[in-house]
């Protein structure tokens, strides 16, 4: 059904007889929601400008709709007993003012967040990074174990106690070596444990 064409009878279509329902109190706030309605969508435009006339419009018409029915449910719980509101129109207009603001303000609170989720490209990309960054972390640490475990007795000691953080000089010293004959040993049999596994290292 289109906006323009929102009619306070189909809206309150099921408070009308047969159901019982005090059939005057549900008359006059068909009559007056008719009156409303104009003013109910210059209000829509008005505080809507981004959005199409249509849109706008929908939009509105749920707001009201939700007015009608609440109204239209307390006229027929009261079955016309008390209820009476001194002006039925002020109170309606109010009443759909206080829920289209709070509607409006869960909306654009809603598109807010919506624009600072990620889009599905950028989802993408982040999960090709994460998965090449795992795969890459992955390979570094199996060629890492290969050639700790293809290492000599010396050149895997020297290489843990580089791992805990000692320097060269407190190498040298526990292998009664000088620092520069510690590194050069060292380094030579990393050139030769890589040769051996192919420059992996």
């Amino acid at each position: 059904m289109s906006s323009r064409e929102l009619s306070p009878e189909w809206v309150l279509s099921s408070f009308i007889p047969p159901i019982a329902a005090p059939q005057h109190e549900i008359t006059e706030l068909i009559a007056i929601a008719r009156r409303l309605w104009p003013g109910v969508q210059a209000h829509a435009y008005r505080e809507q400008p981004g959005k199409s006339s249509d849109e706008a419009l929908d939009f509105a018409s749920e707001v009201w709709e939700g007015v009608l029915r609440s109204v239209a449910k307390t006229i027929q719980r009261s079955n016309g007993r008390n209820w009476r509101i001194r002006d039925m129109e002020a109170y309606l207009f109010g009443a759909f003012h206080h829920r289209f603001n709070r509607a409006l303000k869960k909306e654009r609170r809603r598109l807010r967040t919506i624009q600072h989720l990620p889009t599905s490209h950028d989802l993408e990309r982040l999960g090709q990074a994460h998965d090449s960054k795992a795969v890459r972390d992955l390979e570094e640490s199996i060629q890492l174990k290969e050639a700790v475990r293809n290492m000599d007795e010396w050149t895997r000691k020297v290489w843990a106690a580089r791992q805990y953080g000692y320097s060269w000089k407190e190498i040298a010293k526990q292998l009664g070596l000088t620092e520069p004959q510690v590194k050069l040993r060292f380094r030579y049999a990393i050139g030769k444990l890589r040769a051996r596994l192919g420059g992996g290292l």
